[in-house]
């Protein structure tokens, strides 16, 4: 099976990113991942990824849904104005119990999955095979 080529976490928990780029870099299954604790700064990226000359269209997101400034849904209304050349695969990864988000997530068509943290080598085992049937 193909390694992910290019992942990008989106989510203001400093403790939580770390413990992630653990999980992502002893999993061995993906060859590039970016982390963004702010989602202006993401969006920011995202922006840049416009022209077609970009490499960087990252493969999936992991996007958190409650951060402070923007949280998961302010985001997919920001990004869903981006015109990106390829629409990576959006995934909620989050510690909400509320039922309202996940409804919320599998009515949005940007979103394709919701998670709850902590990230596993088992989601990461997930995306890669969702990534195989896609391309």
């Amino acid at each position: 099976m193909q390694k992910i080529k290019f992942l990008v976490f989106i989510d203001d928990d400093y403790a939580t990113n770390f413990y992630h780029k653990i999980i992502v870099r002893d999993s061995g299954l993906v060859e590039k991942f970016t982390f963004f604790s702010e989602p202006e700064e993401a969006l920011a990226f995202f922006q840049g990824l416009t022209k077609e000359d970009n490499p960087e269209i990252p493969d999936a997101i992991f996007l958190d849904v409650n951060m402070p400034k923007i949280d998961g849904w302010g985001f997919l209304e920001k990004y869903a104005k981006i015109p990106v050349l390829k629409s990576p695969i959006i995934i909620m990864l989050t510690t909400s119990m509320n039922p309202e988000d996940q409804l919320k997530a599998e009515a949005n068509p940007l979103v394709k999955g919701f998670k709850n943290k902590p990230l596993t080598e088992d989601h990461l085992r997930e995306l890669q095979k969702e990534l195989e049937l896609v391309c």
